[in-house]
């Protein structure tokens, strides 16, 4: 592969928000990895009003990429989680699919699934909305 090919790849990298990239062709293989600097969080906390006027704390998980969404870890397969799942840090919610390569998105927090927010198969991008956490102590 030679060093044009890998500015183009670097380029699609930085243009779809692909933190990490592999390739292999007859010539050789290259793994590419790229630190995300300003980058959007997965989860950002939400603060919205309730039917009787007060807030309560919520945490939206995000998309880190462009690609297909993926409650499980195959077609036949359960999804990763369901809606009113307490999830731990550093659990499975979905996978984000880009460029052939599947992207397991984990919770940064501990809290409830309170709203799953793209239906599985559908393509998202970088920063859209997945789920909504109540976040649980």
């Amino acid at each position: 592969m030679d060093i044009a090919e890998i500015r183009k790849l670097v380029r699609l990298m930085r243009d779809h928000g692909i933190a990490e990239l592999e390739v292999q062709d007859r010539r050789g293989k290259v793994r590419l990895v790229r630190e995300q600097h300003g980058a959007v969080p997965a989860e950002r906390p939400a603060v919205p009003a309730t039917s009787d006027g007060a807030t309560r704390r919520e945490v939206v998980v995000t998309s880190p990429m462009v690609g297909t969404f993926y409650r499980g870890p195959g077609p036949d397969a359960a999804p990763f989680v369901e809606l009113g799942a307490l999830v731990e840090p550093g659990q499975v919610l979905c996978i984000i699919e880009a460029m052939k390569m599947a992207n397991e998105i984990a919770a940064e927090a501990r809290g409830a699934v309170r709203r799953i927010l793209v239906e599985d198969g559908t393509a998202v991008e970088y920063g859209a909305p997945l789920f909504v956490l109540e976040p649980s102590v």
